[in-house]
């Protein structure tokens, strides 16, 4: 199942170089480029489980086994990277995912595309329902409109929510310290001090 779930998906995953990412994120004793570049790699390793990945970065320490990197040259905001990345792929049955979901477990990943194969056009909020974690075209154009309130942006633009439960960890996206909580990867947890 998992194997033919990673045939018929591709993911794209957009990801800052980890100077630039997760400015927020200022723990006292933690390295923050380190955690960038761990939460990254975890949401990475855990997609990669369930469907083929494609990141787009300018970062060139981002690489992960069984994973395609798109190189940007230089950071170029995120929808110029969805864009790129999305340009290499096939038209149908693909994803976007951010690269902040450090607890992601494939699983959830898994029921949600899924839940897409039955939807033109899907989206998953994160937990406060602001933010997009997930949005999916089952054929045809993936328009995106990340961002502030994109939630609100997406389903404007005709996306469906797909019906993943609230505490998924699909929508646990992390933006400030009081969002690293639960299970976290084994990266995020190593760089945070946790025993993995």
């Amino acid at each position: 199942m998992r194997d033919r779930r990673r045939r018929d998906w591709t993911v794209v995953i957009p990801v800052k170089p980890a100077e630039l990412g997760k400015s927020r994120l200022e723990i006292p004793g933690v390295d923050r480029v380190a955690l960038a570049r761990a939460i990254a790699l975890d949401t990475i390793e855990a997609a990669a489980q369930v469907a083929r990945v494609v990141v787009v970065t300018s970062d060139p320490t981002i690489d992960a086994p069984g994973i395609e990197v798109v190189v940007e040259p230089a950071p170029r905001g995120i929808a110029t990277a969805v864009a790129d990345g999305l340009a290499t792929i096939p038209r149908d049955r693909r994803a976007v995912l951010l690269g902040d979901l450090p607890g992601l477990q494939p699983e959830d990943l898994a029921q949600a595309l899924e839940l897409a194969r039955e939807t033109r056009l899907g989206a998953v909020p994160d937990e406060e329902r602001h933010g997009t974690t997930l949005i999916t075209a089952r054929e045809g154009d993936l328009p995106e409109a990340f961002g502030p309130d994109s939630w609100r942006r997406h389903l404007a633009a005709g996306f469906l929510e797909l019906p993943v439960p609230s505490w998924s960890t699909l929508r646990r996206d992390v933006d400030r310290a009081d969002h690293l909580v639960g299970a976290l990867g084994p990266r995020t947890s190593r760089v945070l001090g946790r025993v993995s």
